[in-house]
């Protein structure tokens, strides 16, 4: 017995020191390497510190620095705006009748600083607000409109700096890791804001995370479109889809076109129903003679349940200076967005369709006929897929209902005839980390709270929020919801009184 527990010891210490020595070994399935103790130099230090220069993260720096906290932004990339320019060619910052609106906190002087700047050829502020959206047609001057309006605000930005790790010792952030083209480094801050959009900071710093459907998809630029020429042909098509198509496409897929819901209320594991109303006919036989001869694909596969297509139309409009442009876009679901491996076969996969679908519309669509992809998204990206576990996650049914929270931070309203969703302060405070908070989509909300708007108020909340609580000496979770709502209200946020 004594001999049967030494020899149990001895293998226990011996892959002890295995793991120590930096070998590989297997843990929890997957091989692992410890790597070795090494020490790294601190950058910069400040009060805040924003990871991810997105919409989310352009109002959270902003919301910070101009509530007086020394704040810093890391950025991977060379730019902000994120999915504006790089990851999702974005052409609309807002939506008639839908809130946040631009008339509200940092959206307004985004506003005024692109009518300074003279993009888009808007000769006023009044003009924007009228039309109720900033119209992109080229997609640098927005990015440079939210650059200056950080500069300004005193932010320093860390460009080409990629998030790796946080140092967390007793539930607190004490620095962030990031690699750069010339090494790693440290950035030391007193409370963090994670506007990563899948809640990287969050997960990798041990806050509890939920994982769900993350909706992904490849945005593509088309130029070269004749744009007269493609509305007169969509013009003459039939309003409904055409039975035969619906017909060959229930047969290709083995199933009847049921109903698909984000949320996982439909019977379908992929929107063909939207396939069917907004492609079918403009695409016509044509479509089904090439999917059935192998000249164009009807989906990709990815692993062993993602689906690559594309659903949501060409979206075709001609502007002023890039003429006439479509904005097709792959649509993928069952891909894990925190597998490295999925998303790049995703991505892959979403550039190839992409690329297919543009010589089909070169031979049979009318207008197409000269157009080329002249632009492909970054990278392929997620609607959703990973956010921070708190009490505050609304239920589907509430997102279009009137529902009050006393500790209101943006209101979130989609169209005029829906109900005015309060959306609450708690939604971005992680639990077990103490100087987290984290935004929009890699909030709580995850999905529901993922429009562009919103995503730049709830930005600026969070900054304010982190500002106040540095001042105060308190923790993001115990700041005075009440100096947040009034800080908020004063930089133009309109919020109920409570």
């Amino acid at each position: 017995m004594w001999r049967k527990q030494h020899t149990q010891r001895v293998l226990v210490a011996a892959l002890v020191c295995m793991i120590i020595q930096g070998w590989s070994g297997l843990v929890l399935g997957q091989q692992m390497i410890q790597e070795p103790p090494r020490s790294t130099p601190v950058l910069y230090e400040a009060d805040v510190v924003v990871v991810g220069g997105g919409l989310s993260g352009v109002g959270a720096a902003l919301g910070a620095a101009r509530s007086g906290a020394k704040t810093v932004l890391i950025e991977r990339t060379g730019y902000l705006g994120g999915w504006i320019r790089g990851t999702g060619l974005g052409n609309v910052v807002a939506i008639q009748g839908w809130r946040p609106a631009l008339t509200e906190g940092v959206l307004l002087d985004i506003t005024r600083k692109m009518v300074e700047l003279r993009a888009e050829g808007y000769p006023d502020v009044d003009t924007v607000l009228n039309t109720g959206h900033l119209l992109v047609t080229n997609h640098e001057m927005m990015p440079h409109a939210f650059q200056s309006l950080v500069v300004e605000s005193g932010v320093k930005i860390f460009y080409f700096s990629t998030y790796s790790t946080s140092i967390v010792r007793d539930g607190h952030i004490e620095a962030v890791i990031i690699e750069t083209p010339v090494g790693r480094g440290a950035i030391r801050g007193k409370v963090y804001i994670d506007c990563t959009g899948l809640a990287t900071v969050a997960a990798e710093s041990g806050a509890p995370v939920k994982r769900a459907e993350a909706f992904m998809g490849l945005a593509a630029w088309m130029g070269g479109v004749d744009v007269a020429r493609f509305q007169s042909y969509e013009a003459s098509l039939p309003k409904e889809p055409d039975p035969q198509m619906k017909s060959w496409l229930e047969a290709k897929l083995g199933h009847k076109i049921g109903r698909f819901s984000s949320d996982g209320s439909g019977d379908m594991d992929y929107p063909w129903d939207d396939w069917l109303e907004r492609n079918a006919n403009v695409l016509g036989p044509a479509f089904r003679q090439a999917v059935d001869s192998g000249q164009m694909p009807l989906y990709y596969t990815v692993g062993k349940k993602g689906k690559v297509s594309f659903i949501e139309g060409l979206k075709v409009i001609q502007f002023e200076v890039a003429g006439g442009i479509a904005r097709p876009r792959t649509y993928v679901v069952g891909v894990d967005p925190t597998n490295i491996e999925e998303v790049s076969e995703a991505h892959i996969k979403s550039s190839q369709y992409l690329f297919k679908l543009a010589e089909f519309l070169n031979r049979h669509v009318p207008g197409f006929e000269k157009a080329q992809i002249t632009r492909l998204a970054e990278m392929t990206l997620n609607r959703a897929g990973r956010s921070i576990v708190n009490d505050a996650d609304p239920a589907n049914e509430d997102i279009n209902s009137h529902v009050a929270h006393d500790d209101v931070i943006a209101i979130l309203q989609r169209g005029k005839d829906r109900g005015a969703y309060e959306v609450p302060y708690r939604a971005m405070v992680a639990e077990k980390i103490d100087n987290l908070l984290a935004v929009g989509k890699s909030s709580s909300g995850g999905i529901k709270f993922r429009t562009h708007m919103l995503s730049v108020i709830m930005g600026q909340a969070a900054g304010t929020a982190a500002a106040i609580a540095v001042q105060d000496g308190v923790l993001p979770r115990d700041v005075n919801i009440r100096k947040v709502q009034a800080e908020l209200r004063k930089a133009g946020v309109p919020l109920p009184q409570k």
